[in-house]
């Protein structure tokens, strides 16, 4: 996955796909981790705001791949191929 930089404090916070493998934990600076607990795999990011959408980007990875998902609602993002992550309460 990919990283940018960041602006938007509410996305702090850490959210979950539906099944439970792999979360996102915002960190409101522009850094995002990534982990799977499954795959024991954790990669921490960079992420930009551009009104409901959210850019990652991964710097060891270049500036050209990114993912992009889009916020459904204050606790609900949506990414590739229809996989939504939920903020963890």
């Amino acid at each position: 996955m990919l990283l940018l930089a960041a602006c938007g404090d509410d996305l702090k916070g850490t959210f979950e796909d539906e099944m439970g493998l792999t979360s996102l934990t915002f960190h409101g600076d522009g850094k995002v981790v990534q982990s799977s607990p499954l795959a024991a795999v954790e990669a921490e990011m960079r992420y930009e705001v551009d009104g409901d959408r959210i850019r990652l980007t991964n710097p060891e990875a270049g500036t050209h791949a990114a993912l992009v998902l889009t916020r459904i609602d204050d606790d609900t993002l949506s990414g590739p191929m229809g996989f939504r992550y939920r903020r963890k309460k």
